[in-house]
């Protein structure tokens, strides 16, 4: 359920990158989530397959993650409910946990801040404009013209 690169792999380039004279944070950045990856163990990859096994039945997690991946593109949670609700609450669970190994700060700079996104639909609930293009829609929306108009 880990996203590759896996911890072998990332300590490999790590030593690999650290024998050329490489960026020494790059391989302080490696080892880190290797390392993370080596405290957390397998527990919470086993408690989501064993979730998906609830769901679709015995295997292994790739193959439990391909089913739902499959189920997701038929549309199987598009319309709201339960189901839906269920799912979105599986994957945020999930990218957190990501997050955890990957990328720690972050998730402590989201709490720091108390922007920490809830999970939806969509990443925005509308389209990411720049603080210019929003002036200028906002001097649209009032009738009046801005100096780039």
């Amino acid at each position: 359920m880990r996203d590759p690169p896996d911890a072998l792999f990332l300590l490999a380039l790590a030593r690999e990158a650290e024998v050329q004279g490489e960026d020494a944070p790059l391989v302080a950045r490696a080892r880190a989530i290797a390392e993370r990856e080596r405290a957390s163990g397998d527990a919470h990859v086993e408690r989501f397959r064993l979730a998906l096994a609830e769901r679709y039945g015995e295997g292994g997690i790739e193959s439990l993650l391909r089913r739902l991946a499959g189920e997701i593109r038929a549309g199987a949670a598009d319309a709201p409910g339960t189901a839906r609700a269920r799912l979105l609450s599986f994957l945020w669970t999930m990218t957190l946990q990501k997050l955890a190994e990957n990328n720690p700060d972050y998730l402590a700079a989201a709490e720091e801040s108390r922007a920490s996104p809830e999970p939806r639909n969509s990443p925005s609930p509308r389209p990411c404009v720049s603080v210019r293009e929003e002036e200028r829609l906002e001097a649209i929306r009032q009738g009046t013209k801005t100096h780039d108009a």
